[in-house]
């Protein structure tokens, strides 16, 4: 029964299966539309489609290890194995973009790694203190989720390289996409889909009262603070010039820093 309860949280829920869907969900709500379908078997012979698909199977890990309804309690070690796939997910399609040799294309690959390293090893330490008291809403445990959850909501578009923080483009618009057949292209944006999706579904899971009720009731919390975080994340979204490198990162660290630094404060002082 166990080995059952593992394969079925690994690969339908919260796993890879929920992983998918939140990606659907996800370039649905922020962009309008899905990603393509037609052709994605095909770009799984070139080292691309290879790491994108590797990239969907570990969002879909990081995304198992996560409390979700209705096993919502406390968090546990488990954020380390979510941070670890979730991690694994978003550096593994770059590694083709910086073994490339084109300049342009490193680069961007250099960018987005650089960026999005610094935001989610932020972002993580605000979900770990989260998860820390998970199942806990007292008077006590309030600030330390309340600051958690807002320095989550500051770091999450640096995390995913959204908004001023997206990849670098160049003349082309093609960044680290440069050069690569459509079915590649196809594959690594519903990658890029999947983990922000994903992402954004082990942010609203560690950072809301999933666990304070029934497990029906903890998933419709979720599922609303996936659709209004995602609708945000729509309206910001093409509104912001993209950031150089330095002010990306400067700002990352002064968004999000010392709000982590105070969330892990107040759950030192709630315990």
């Amino acid at each position: 029964m166990d080995l059952l309860s593992t394969l079925t949280a690994t690969l339908l829920y919260p796993g890879l299966l929920t992983a998918v869907v939140l990606g659907l969900a996800f370039a649905a709500i922020t962009r309008g539309w899905l990603p393509a379908g037609p052709g994605l078997a095909g770009a799984l012979g070139s080292r691309e489609g290879l790491c994108a698909a590797g990239a969907i199977l570990f969002a879909g890990l990081g995304l198992s290890a996560l409390p979700w309804p209705p096993r919502a309690g406390g968090g546990g070690a488990g954020w380390l194995w979510a941070w670890a796939g979730f991690e694994a997910a978003f550096l593994l399609p770059l590694a083709p973009a910086l073994l490339s040799g084109a300049p342009r294309v490193v680069r961007a690959a250099i960018r987005e790694a650089q960026i999005g390293a610094l935001a989610r090893a932020l972002l993580w330490g605000a979900l770990a203190v989260a998860l820390a008291r998970h199942a806990d809403w007292s008077l006590a445990a309030l600030p330390a989720h309340l600051l958690a959850g807002a320095a989550a909501l500051a770091l999450f578009p640096a995390a995913i390289g959204w908004g001023p923080f997206a990849e670098e483009r160049g003349v082309t618009g093609d960044g680290t996409m440069a050069g690569l057949a459509p079915p590649a292209r196809a594959l690594l944006a519903l990658a890029a889909d999947v983990r922000g999706g994903a992402l954004l579904g082990a942010v609203a899971v560690a950072v809301l009262p999933v666990g304070a009720g029934a497990a029906w009731l903890g998933l419709a919390v979720a599922a609303g603070g996936f659709l209004v975080a995602a609708l945000l994340l729509r309206r910001l979204g093409g509104r912001l010039p993209r950031l150089p490198l330095p002010a990306a990162v400067r700002l990352g660290l002064l968004a999000g820093a010392p709000l982590v630094a105070a969330a892990a404060l107040a759950l030192a002082l709630a315990q």
